[in-house]
């Protein structure tokens, strides 16, 4: 189907491809994750540790942040309070996906109001898909706690 278009014309905020910064440090989880939230139509980009995420953010302003919380150089709960302290930044998602437990995720991490925490032994790119989704759409489902 051919769309004519005039010239200078740009999809509405709705219609543009959403960006999704993916910050992990395992390669196979970035191989899984990535494949799957591109063939949901978002565009991925990644960051492997979170000095490189804090940068990123910064520059392309995602519309949400998948971030673990135990990475090389800076921690996940490190870049959520950078996230959560920067006002252009506040209203950023951010979902945790972390092999971390509860017990694991201090206080102080959950205290910045992620949008959705998930553990990685339960959270399969179908589920995560389905929480972005939601988050990104407006009709985010219960927060899964992580195990």
């Amino acid at each position: 189907m051919t769309h004519n278009r005039r010239p200078g014309w740009r999809p509405s905020r709705k219609t543009a491809v959403k960006t999704i910064l993916f910050v992990e440090d395992d390669p196979i989880i970035i191989q899984v994750y990535r494949g799957a939230l591109q063939n949901g139509g978002y565009q991925v980009e990644v960051a492997e540790d979170g000095l490189v995420a804090m940068k990123i953010i910064l520059q392309l302003r995602p519309d949400l942040v998948v971030l673990d919380i135990v990475m090389p150089k800076v921690d996940g709960a490190y870049v959520l309070n950078f996230i959560r302290s920067r006002p252009e930044l506040k209203a950023t998602k951010v979902i945790l996906l972390s092999s971390a437990t509860n017990a694991d995720i201090a206080r102080d991490v959950l205290a910045q109001n992620p949008d959705q925490v998930f553990s990685k032994s339960n959270a399969t790119p179908k589920v995560l898909l389905k929480a972005i989704k939601g988050l990104l759409e407006g009709d985010a489902p219960a927060q899964q706690p992580a195990s």
